[in-house]
């Protein structure tokens, strides 16, 4: 166990403290441009950068900086921080024109690798502050003890936040609002938390003999699930033989269930035997395990012959790309390891490291390269299934243009322009799927009682008939009177068209009844064309819904009180 590091390893709490507040204000800061959409927000090429650095650098600095290796610190951490902005600029310019598709998929794939790559460039830190070549067991310490204090210091802002709201709330209930007005304001939360996260963290890397104690324990848990892990894969490679790979693959997630095993067999397999040396297992036991581990290169391979059969039917998308990336990574460690047993026998865990350090420094360059030009998935992606159509496998009607608008960013946002240009009056139809994709999973899969709704079958129509616009469909399938009948096979499911507004376009309430009760949402159509669903309250009898709902008679009915509007507040009266 190592000895708690003294209070003069670590920088000075007033620079620690300085760092965070700096980090607050300017998260503030871009937190209030997006949400008063003022300039840089709705500029990604801009504003992407900005986050980034508003997030690493000051994070890095809190995790790495050290006394008497500041300044080299600083320089190391601010040109990965550099690095790191250049590539959100190229993810923001992704993610332009702002506004015309959807960039939750792409700032989820920046966001997350971005992650991991700031977690394992931090192991490296130290030593290149310090001059000197990387050793794995400090690397190892430093991996569990950054992880726990990163994660105990937002514990710790998320209790601080949770004692400000209930001192905000018991002042209330005596009349004095002061504080809970107080502790709402963004302008305050940000700096307030920015620094207690940072004192959290300056805090917690003095505790050195605790945060060890408690990755201790982590990996004594650790201890007692790779037996269990390894014996699961031993036992499941034993059953294809007799089973055959048709069930896995039926499933339709075969490969991620084998590379989640993967995943937490070597998790595990890394949290026990950590450093080499003492074996946590008697001898018999660690042969065994040595065993199971040769056998999990095999569990990688069926894996990737898994993503290999649905590239080969239909194609990459951008989560086959990732699938793919993960399940390399994953055989790279698994063959290492089942190397190293093969040639070492029960010594293999002493060469531990040859495998983990270079897998560490090729992880973080493949994710600086998946968030650049020269690796991007979106591209591959939209190539791909554009040359599908070119060969004929599918027609341009059957393109997922769903798919290439909410997870393919510019390119496909550029080529779906250009389909809609070239298509408007040579074929509407075309036209109208590129500018309003839907889900494919609408047009048929799963109605009432476990499917989703047939728009032919399921529905009763009043006043019928009527056609659905394609755009509401969607809205449709997943509102929440769909979902309900999804797991009522004796619902009732019903759609009304009506002028509720008195504007002369249209609006809809699905109505879905079942046991005495029933679930209304209505839908409107708002002036760029997209559907919204709006809340609707009912009253009534609880007894013959099916009946009334299918043949009483329909009409609209103003409301008793219109609406007071004073300012930006609306008051209406509840029944």
């Amino acid at each position: 166990m190592e000895a708690q590091v003294p209070a003069t390893a670590r920088p000075q709490l007033r620079l620690m403290l300085v760092i965070s507040l700096a980090q607050g204000l300017a998260l503030f800061l871009l937190w209030r441009a997006g949400s008063n959409e003022v300039w840089p927000s709705q500029t990604p090429l801009l504003n992407f950068p900005l986050w980034t650095l508003a997030v690493t650098l000051p994070l890095s600095l809190l995790l790495g900086l050290e006394s008497g290796n500041q300044r080299r610190t600083l320089t190391i951490a601010g040109g990965f921080c550099a690095v790191l902005s250049l590539l959100a600029a190229y993810i923001g310019w992704q993610a332009t024109p702002w506004g015309e598709f959807p960039v939750d998929s792409i700032l989820a794939a920046y966001i997350l690798p971005l992650i991991l790559a700031c977690f394992l460039a931090l192991l490296y830190l130290r030593p290149l502050a310090e001059g000197r070549k990387p050793d794995y067991g400090e690397i190892f310490t430093d991996s569990w003890r950054n992880a726990l204090v990163a994660g105990l210091s937002w514990a710790l802002a998320l209790g601080v936040t949770a004692v400000l709201m209930l001192w905000g709330e018991l002042f209330r209930v005596i009349g004095i609002e002061f504080f809970i007005d107080l502790f709402t304001e963004d302008w305050f939360l940000f700096p307030v938390l920015s620094v207690v996260v940072g004192l959290g963290i300056y805090i917690f890397r003095g505790l050195a003999r605790v945060i060890d104690g408690i990755s201790s324990l982590l990996q004594g848990l650790m201890w007692l699930l790779l037996p269990l892990a390894l014996t699961v894969t031993a036992l499941f490679l034993a059953a294809l033989p007799f089973t055959g790979l048709e069930p896995l693959w039926d499933t339709g997630s075969g490969t991620s269930l084998l590379m989640a095993l993967n995943l937490f067999a070597l998790f595990t397999l890394n949290a026990v035997y950590q450093q080499g040396g003492r074996e946590p297992y008697p001898a018999v036991l660690h042969r065994l395990l040595g065993i199971a581990v040769v056998l999990l290169p095999i569990i990688s391979l069926l894996a990737l012959y898994g993503l290999y059969l649905r590239v080969d039917q239909y194609g990459w998308t951008v989560a086959r790309c990732w699938a793919l990336l993960i399940s390399l990574l994953i055989t790279l460690f698994s063959l290492g390891y089942a190397g190293g047993i093969i040639r070492l026998r029960e010594r293999w865990t002493d060469k531990l490291s040859r495998v983990n350090l270079p897998m560490s420094v090729l992880m973080i360059g493949l994710v600086l390269l998946l968030n650049s030009p020269l690796l991007d998935f979106r591209k591959i992606s939209l190539t791909s299934q554009q040359a599908r159509v070119e060969r004929g496998e599918i027609a341009m009607e059957q393109f997922d243009f769903f798919d290439a608008r909410e997870n393919m960013g510019r390119p496909a946002w550029r080529w779906m322009r250009e389909v809609i240009e070239e298509n408007g009056e040579s074929n509407p139809e075309l036209a109208r799927l590129a500018l309003e994709p839907i889900r494919p999973d609408f047009v048929s899969g799963p109605g009432p009682g476990g499917q989703l709704i047939d728009f032919e079958q399921d529905l009763m129509y009043r006043p019928a008939p009527f056609v659905v616009p394609k755009a509401l469909r969607g809205e449709l399938q997943f509102s929440p009177a769909a979902q309900a009948a999804q797991f009522e096979p004796d619902a009732g499911l019903y759609l009304f068209q009506a002028d509720l507004n008195q504007d002369g376009n249209p609006e809809y309430v699905l109505i879905c009844s079942f046991d005495e009760a029933l679930i209304a949402n209505g839908f409107r159509q708002e002036a760029g064309g997209a559907w919204r669903l709006f809340p609707m309250r009912h009253s009534g009898p609880v007894t013959d819904l099916n009946q009334i709902l299918s043949t009483a008679p329909m009409e609209i009915v103003a409301p008793e009180f219109s609406h007071l509007q004073i300012g930006d507040f609306t008051f209406r009266a509840m029944d």
